[in-house]
């Protein structure tokens, strides 16, 4: 299940409104803007939505719209909350409604055991998609769950898990292999569940970014010193440098090669473990030099192409931008409170003329060429 359109809004009416306005997908896509013009609070929206749906986290005041191509089906997911309580939601497939509860939670399900509509009353705080959750009769729920259950959501510009280790003890510990800063332990899994099947994918994705390396794995920082005993082993990653004579241990590395030995990690793992539904990543870019950065992007892309993972990538880096096709790109216009979002979908015209010109991609947002060509129209 991918999603292909995203529609929020929020406190509308009042000084705080923020709305986005039909932001459609495909399988690659990059977001892309000027500062504070709304991309990362989208990735944010994306992110805090699955996660609501998935664990019953609280979502915040607003309302969301969610639809979803279902192999050919077209799935809708729509919730409105107001002071913490549920307003509305609704689910329907195509054309037909399955789920629809307003206030006080109270509402109708379609039960396929019974082939009818029933009422239920459900807690306000709660959406109905989590607490009615039975795969036997409300089985058309189950890849919404699936696609909220297996988002992964990266943060480039963080440290992705640089200044974290992990303690190995016997009988093992649970990982969480979506916290990145649980890199080294996911690293660890990811050993212990797919063998060379995983280390070797990461050495030639590592080696694809423009870090020639001909080792990889885990071992006692030489560099750190601990002020008191730990009950296990303590472990980082380290990569083996071809120009190199020692390890270079995740203390040593600069932050951008972490970062990017971080993501690849972390997205081999995810890839190999339960085939993520959708894989978002802010600030992509950021702290890597040209060439690496242009490559980790392409290790990305292929990822995308050869699985059926979504990617919703953003940035403000040009190295990202030259490098991935226009046809991808969403240029998110913030115009006060309303951000607007223009993509080869619905500016087809300004996009193909652009590509006329010559001029790198970056030069399309530089020189504001989606308003000069508005203009012009």
């Amino acid at each position: 299940m991918r999603l292909k359109l995203l529609e929020y809004s929020e406190h509308l009416g009042e000084p705080d409104e923020w709305t986005v306005e039909g932001l459609t997908l495909g399988n690659v896509n990059l977001l892309v803007g000027k500062n504070a013009s709304g991309k990362s609070r989208i990735l944010n929206i994306i992110h805090n939505s699955a996660r609501g749906i998935a664990a019953g986290r609280p979502f915040a005041n607003g309302h969301f719209s969610l639809v979803f191509d279902d192999n050919g089906k077209e799935s809708r997911f729509e919730l409105e909350i107001r002071d913490s309580r549920i307003e509305h939601e609704r689910f329907k497939v195509d054309d037909e409604v399955l789920l629809d509860r307003g206030t006080g939670g109270v509402g109708t399900i379609f039960a396929v055991k019974e082939d009818k509509h029933i009422e239920f009353q459900t807690p306000e705080n709660q959406p109905a998609v989590m607490t009615r959750r039975d795969r036997i009769q409300h089985p058309f729920f189950e890849p919404l769950h699936q696609w909220a259950g297996s988002l992964y959501y990266y943060a480039f510009g963080t440290s992705l898990g640089k200044d974290s280790f992990a303690v190995f003890i016997e009988g093992g510990f649970d990982v969480d292999a979506k916290n990145p800063s649980q890199v080294v332990a996911i690293f660890h899994k990811g050993q212990k569940d797919f063998g060379d099947r995983f280390v070797n994918a990461v050495c030639e994705d590592f080696r694809a970014v423009g870090y020639s390396i001909d080792e990889v794995g885990l071992s006692q920082p030489r560099n750190l010193r601990l002020q008191r005993p730990v009950p296990g082993e303590l472990a980082g990653i380290y990569v083996k440098e071809v120009d190199l004579p020692g390890r270079t241990d995740q203390s040593s590395m600069s932050q951008g090669m972490f970062r990017a030995l971080s993501i690849i990690v972390q997205v081999n793992y995810s890839v190999l473990s339960d085939s993520p539904s959708c894989i978002l990543i802010d600030d992509i870019g950021e702290g890597l030099d040209y060439d690496r950065s242009c490559n980790l992007i392409d290790v990305l892309m292929k990822k995308a192409e050869d699985t059926s993972i979504q990617l919703i990538m953003a940035t403000n880096d040009r190295f990202v931008m030259n490098r991935v096709p226009l046809e991808a790109w969403s240029v998110v216009d913030r115009q006060g409170s309303r951000v607007k979002i223009r993509n080869y979908a619905n500016s087809k015209e300004i996009f193909d003329d652009f590509k006329f010109t010559g001029l790198n991609n970056f030069d399309f947002l530089a020189f504001d060429y989606l308003h000069a060509g508005s203009a012009n129209e």
